[in-house]
């Protein structure tokens, strides 16, 4: 991080740990995710996670809400405890968990893994949580709508393979609406970088999370860490458990197929608004390749 960079994340840090404490702190950026934009801090004995806003993200919950929803996973053990939150400021403060590991995709693949991450998403989807439901069909129309506004001035036009896309995904929207009502909390968002490991698994970054069927969170698993055909069938067994067949693997399929729709379409509205769009086009190429 250079000179600049560190000056305007210790403003920032002032929002909700105070000066004294931020002259004294030691700054490294994390790496994970597309959007850049997390620093540990320690300082006074203490070591801190700290998330800045990302001007242009189409998170789903507001801060307060995420918060909320952090607390609970955290009270159950299922994410890192929130110290501090500046709404204003959109600056999030959580505990550092010294030790854990943030996941990569291979890790998300491993057979033993994959059963540890289904026995987590059970406690998630056992959670009483209040959070909004997921609306696929609405959340889809918003990022279309948005891209509609916006390619002409960023000459981002979509060829024709990626127009069939977009009737694809309204399409696939409109039938998971009509068949899954939302009956737990999601995170909806589980890239291998949100599964921290230090013996046992935790989550981070809950601006996705929504109430929405179970077959949402295994498919974002899935979805966003390549899956094959194994890891697919140790997923259904180790969540489903003696419940074999609540959700079927076509569902799961199908499923799949909308959270990597929902994703491409996400990563195009991140290249259309961010300053530096590298990282989202990167993305948008990825998820293009997987959906081909």
């Amino acid at each position: 991080m250079d000179e600049r960079g560190d000056r305007a994340v210790r403003a920032a840090l002032e929002h909700v740990l105070g000066a004294d404490i931020v002259r004294r702190a030691t700054l490294w950026e994390l790496d994970g995710g597309v959007k850049k934009r997390s620093y540990l801090v320690s300082a006074n004995n203490g070591q801190w996670v700290l998330r800045l806003p990302a001007p242009g993200a189409a998170a789903l919950l507001d801060l307060a809400t995420e918060a909320d929803v952090m607390r609970a996973a955290a009270a159950a053990g299922l994410a890192p405890e929130v110290v501090a939150v500046d709404l204003d400021a959109g600056i999030l403060l959580t505990d550092y968990r010294a030790g854990a590991r943030a996941w990569s995709a291979a890790d998300a693949r491993r057979s033993r893994n994959v059963e540890r991450a289904a026995a987590l998403l059970r406690e998630l989807h056992a959670l009483d949580v209040d959070a909004p439901a997921f609306a696929a069909e609405r959340i889809a129309r918003g990022y279309l709508t948005t891209l509609a506004a916006g390619v002409d001035a960023r000459r981002l036009r979509f060829d024709a393979r990626e127009q069939a896309w977009v009737d694809e995904l309204l399409e696939r929207t409109r039938y998971y609406d009509a068949t899954h009502p939302p009956t737990v909390l999601c995170h909806n968002d589980l890239v291998a970088a949100n599964v921290l490991d230090d013996g046992r698994l935790v989550l981070v970054d809950f601006e996705y999370a929504t109430r929405g069927a179970p077959v949402l969170d295994l498919a974002s698993l899935a979805g966003m860490n390549d899956y094959g055909a194994r890891e697919r069938r140790e997923l259904l067994a180790a969540y489903c458990g003696a419940e074999r067949g609540a959700i079927t693997a076509s569902e799961l399929e199908t499923t799949i197929r909308l959270v990597r729709l929902m994703a491409f379409f996400w990563a195009r509205l991140g290249q259309l608004r961010a300053a530096d769009s590298g990282a989202y086009r990167e993305l948008a190429t990825e998820l293009g390749e997987r959906l081909k």
